[in-house]
């Protein structure tokens, strides 16, 4: 078995104030290597965001990190926020439709403070394993 390293990014807009769910193209199954979230305009007034599995309820059940706690902020006169972490290794795999047809995405619930529209990518980085 060998593993390959895949990334992909995913750009959207969140409403101030209001929780939105993107979902992000990745594997099915994997490890999560790491993230980088950025916002691209709007005013800096703080993000809360996680990345989850699945849209079903109980969420709890289904959370894989929450990007706030884990991510490093990092300081750029051009962009209002960024988190990332690049550190880590996290196995999971997407709970939504069926056994042997898995969706491709995960999940992410994000709420910006402040007010107005903000634009965001979340770059996210995965170890996926494959079979020879």
């Amino acid at each position: 078995m060998s593993n390959t390293i895949w990334s992909g990014k995913k750009e959207f807009t969140a409403a101030s104030g209001s929780e939105a769910v993107v979902a992000v193209p990745a594997p099915a199954r994997g490890s999560l290597r790491g993230y980088t979230l950025v916002q691209l305009n709007g005013a800096a007034a703080g993000i809360t965001a996680s990345l989850y599995t699945s849209t079903k309820a109980p969420e709890e059940i289904y959370h894989l990190i929450n990007l706030v706690t884990s991510a490093t902020v990092t300081a750029d006169a051009d962009v209002p926020a960024i988190l990332e972490n690049n550190n880590i290794d996290i196995a999971y795999q997407n709970r939504d439709g069926t056994p042997s047809l898995h969706q491709r995405y995960l999940y992410l619930k994000i709420t910006p403070a402040g007010s107005g529209t903000k634009s965001f990518v979340l770059s996210i980085t995965v170890e996926d394993a494959r079979v020879k």
